[in-house]
């Protein structure tokens, strides 16, 4: 395990000494979910764009069904290197 040493405002210190639970493990417990946050894929501009753009004139051999919506989906993005080959 490695130690760090941080610079925590005193308020701060006082408030987390008064849970039950270590500081340590408050800080590894933050470092997960910001690692899990960091690293989470619906968290990307990729996963933002997806259903946001729309294709005027799908192809049919494209369209794989509509959705709740009644709106035509498409499965462009799993057929792009069939597509752009």
């Amino acid at each position: 395990m490695t130690q760090i040493t941080i610079n925590i405002p005193d308020e701060l210190i006082s408030r987390l000494n008064s849970l039950p639970t270590p500081v340590s493990d408050i800080i590894a417990i933050a470092l997960e979910k910001y690692l899990e946050e960091t690293y989470n894929i619906t968290h990307t501009e990729t996963w933002k764009l997806c259903g946001t753009l729309e294709i005027s004139q799908p192809d049919p051999k494209y369209i794989v069904g509509k959705n709740e919506q009644g709106e035509i989906m498409t499965n462009y993005a799993e057929k792009i290197d069939e597509i752009f080959s």
